[in-house]
């Protein structure tokens, strides 16, 4: 995953899809999140999210899916 978010942000989106699809996705969540998490502090309450702790694990757990499908993936193949 390390390698998919250096060349995210060189803003190589190809070769980071390439070494990683699931570091990638993880990486774009990150970016933004962080625009995200000063419009929640500004306003103080999250923005547009009405359960952030369901939100949370329904994409951590969606990027942890692709991550262990792409990993079978690579050993069967």
């Amino acid at each position: 995953m390390t390698t998919s978010f250096a060349h995210l942000m060189r803003g190589q989106l190809p070769e980071a899809f390439r070494a990683n699809a699931a570091g990638l996705l993880l990486g774009l969540v990150c970016a933004a999140l962080v625009p995200w998490c000063w419009l929640s502090v500004f306003y103080a309450r999250t923005c547009w999210i009405q359960r952030p702790g369901v939100a949370a694990i329904a994409l951590l757990g969606s990027i942890s899916a692709l991550a262990l499908l792409q990993w079978i993936i690579r050993l069967f193949v």
